[in-house]
């Protein structure tokens, strides 16, 4: 498939998960999961006392980070590249008496903020989805201000989810549907990024675009203790699972 065919497939892919992804974050959102990500977001933030960090929430998916930052006191800007996602992620927020974040539909390759407008880039489970990963770096970097951080959440999901496939292990998730988690794994064989061995092909690339700032946890889950709650969202079948990592990048 083309990137823009898999670009296509992939955000049909979400979009028709919005309703059942929103459910399984506000869910976590009740659990410890919320505590642990808000004491490790607020530990990775950066420096500013004078003003609201001005933080941007890439892939925001159900809103979960956008309602953490704004508990941190940031000035939030949301964008997915689904539509569905934002409503709902717009709809947690105004749950929670959030009104005034700003939610765009945006790709995260090709980004339309001027540069370094934003202080601080969150993003969770999203460089996996995408053709094209280089690129979306590169725009992360060109979007963040001088000592801004990056903070990227991520595993090779599509490399697990693939050979587990291809070891004819039959796909699992708490909610989705078998169709659904084909649909995933189709999508995942097709990427470059499925390719490469994570996290040493991301600290790889940011250090060539020219970060040289840069810290990462092997697996998140144990830094945040969440393993047990995170487990049923990152097993490719009942035989094998991903591992969570997390990289800081600090713009020069």
């Amino acid at each position: 498939m083309t990137e823009q065919q898999l670009q296509q497939l992939s955000l049909n892919y979400w979009s028709d998960r919005a309703e059942e992804f929103s459910a399984l974050r506000m869910k976590d959102y009740e659990t410890s999961m919320r505590e642990s990500f808000l004491q490790f977001i607020k530990s990775q933030l950066p420096p500013i006392k004078d003003r609201p960090i001005r933080a941007l929430d890439l892939g925001c998916g159900a809103g979960f980070f956008c309602l953490l930052l704004k508990e941190l006191g940031c000035q939030v800007t949301a964008i997915d590249f689904s539509k569905e996602m934002l409503e709902q992620a717009k709809k947690n927020c105004e749950r929670n008496h959030i009104f005034d974040i700003s939610f765009l539909q945006m790709d995260a390759q090709h980004l339309t903020f001027p540069d370094e407008t934003f202080d601080f880039i969150i993003t969770r489970n999203v460089t996996w989805i995408l053709p094209n990963v280089k690129q979306a770096y590169q725009e992360m970097l060109r979007v963040l201000a001088k000592k801004g951080r990056l903070l990227n959440m991520d595993s090779n999901y599509g490399k697990v989810f693939y050979e587990s496939e291809k070891r004819g292990e039959t796909p699992s998730h708490p909610t989705q549907s078998l169709h659904q988690l084909q649909t995933r794994n189709r999508i995942a064989k097709d990427l470059a990024i499925t390719k490469v061995e994570r996290p040493q092909w991301d600290l790889m690339t940011l250090w060539e675009l020219g970060v040289q700032n840069l810290s990462c946890y092997r697996d998140l889950e144990q830094q945040l203790n969440i393993k047990e709650l995170n487990q049923a969202y990152t097993c490719a079948s009942n035989q094998t699972r991903a591992i969570m990592f997390a990289i800081l990048a600090q713009k020069q």
